[in-house]
């Protein structure tokens, strides 16, 4: 992997930044990521962390639950609309070990994450993307074995975001420059 600023190539440091266990709708999981950093003195980004993304694909930095169980109780709260304590007793059922108060948590990280079209939020976007020289935008759709679809699109990038939230329809983008 390279610097994205310099092109210098990124030596991977020893510590991991993220390591646990999540619960996702087919089981445990373990993940585990390290960081790498720029190697070119003179880049103006040298010793700065790369976080590796490819562990994101699973669960929301300090969340122990899977993105696809954080679709599940979005999905179910917003169209077919189960109270939080339905959709607990649900995931339980499944073999998701859950309180109310989590699913509660989840769910306003869901619509945390739709919240990347408010103008607001595309402005404080859009300021980082200069400020850091582009952001990492990755796309995930989830497509569980139930008959709702849900994608849910997730901005990783140099430097997370917090801003309110609202919810957006299903299969829409938005594309910051």
């Amino acid at each position: 992997m390279e610097c994205v600023h310099c092109g210098a190539e990124l030596a991977l440091r020893r510590p991991r930044h993220m390591r646990k266990t999540i619960q996702t709708m087919d089981g445990a999981v373990f993940v585990a990521g390290k960081s790498k950093e720029c190697t070119n003195p003179s880049c103006r980004h040298f010793g700065k962390h790369y976080y590796a993304t490819s562990v994101l694909k699973y669960s929301l930095p300090y969340s122990t639950y899977g993105l696809d169980v954080l679709a599940f109780i979005g999905w179910q709260h917003e169209h077919e609309h189960q109270q939080l304590v339905e959709i607990q007793r649900s995931l339980n059922q499944r073999g998701v070990e859950i309180n109310q108060t989590n699913v509660g948590k989840l769910y306003r990280q869901f619509l945390a994450l739709l919240g990347g079209t408010i103008v607001h939020t595309q402005e404080k976007l859009a300021a980082t993307a200069i400020e850091h020289g582009g952001l990492i935008w990755a796309i995930d759709a989830l497509q569980p074995s139930m008959s709702w679809k849900l994608a849910v699109c997730i901005v990783r990038g140099i430097k997370w975001h917090t801003s309110q939230w609202n919810s957006v329809t299903t299969g829409t983008s938005t594309t910051v420059n």
